[in-house]
């Protein structure tokens, strides 16, 4: 069912996604086409990756669209840098180079490479105040916040009208969010560092992830509880010891 509503998206907001719109040229790929959208409507995405493996068509519309296929089906099995892998080879004369674009960037970003998905949208220009500008600036701006670079965030926050409703509350919240980012009290990476070397788990404490900070330290506790059981059972020359020790020392 999720394949089958994400298909059913795709083909209403995705313009240039359909069967009569690929290239007649390819005859048997077209017809390899239509039957990959028959398995992704019944949601048989592994049998209609296989098959769009061996689709090679001549037409550079019909290869556009097996691209966007290709990243669309795997974006939905969240492997999201093959999917951007194929998404940000469609070509920018294909009517699916924008939706390619921005769902590779997100693709991308969360990976944490920001870097590479500013650069996938940059090549994108729309006439400002239309709603894929606004979802330019948007994603740029969230992008700009991963690198806690806040300049650029108000350089593309610029671009922020509220005036489409889709987009207006995510700006707010975008807005807000670099306020609670600016005002988080600047932690220490050494002092983390030095904190979790004494104690395991107190870095993360002290870096504001508590709960991360108690679960690691009871984690390291219970391996040198498990070391001391082996110490006291089997002696300090025991293989076991020795071994849980090291581990434990390591953690």
């Amino acid at each position: 069912m999720r394949y089958t509503i994400s298909l059913v998206f795709a083909l209403v907001f995705f313009p240039g996604l359909s069967v009569q719109s690929l290239a007649q040229a390819d005859e048997q790929a077209r017809r390899e086409v239509d039957f990959v959208f028959y398995l992704m409507g019944r949601g048989d995405i592994q049998e209609s990756l296989y098959l769009l493996d061996r689709v090679e068509p001549e037409a550079q519309s019909l290869a556009d669209t097996v691209l966007f296929l290709k990243g669309w089906m795997l974006y939905g099995q969240k492997d999201l840098l093959r999917s951007s892998s194929f998404l940000l080879n469609v070509s920018g004369s294909s009517p699916l180079f924008a939706q390619s674009r921005f769902f590779g960037a997100y693709n991308l970003a969360h990976e944490g490479l920001t870097d590479r998905a500013t650069e996938a949208l940059s090549p994108l220009l729309f006439e400002p105040g239309s709603v894929y500008d606004a979802m330019k600036n948007f994603q740029l701006a969230g992008l700009s916040l991963l690198r806690r670079d806040f300049d650029g965030f108000s350089d593309h926050a610029e671009g922020f009208s509220g005036g489409h409703h889709l987009m207006a509350e995510e700006e707010a919240r975008l807005l807000t969010y670099r306020e609670s980012l600016l005002q988080a009290p600047v932690r220490s990476p050494f002092v983390a560092g030095l904190l979790s070397a004494a104690v395991p788990g107190l870095g993360k404490v002290y870096a504001g992830k508590t709960a991360e900070g108690i679960a690691g330290f009871i984690y390291v506790a219970a391996m040198g509880a498990t070391a001391w059981d082996f110490y006291r059972g089997a002696g300090p020359r025991s293989a076991l010891f020795i071994l849980s020790a090291s581990i434990t020392g390591v953690f």
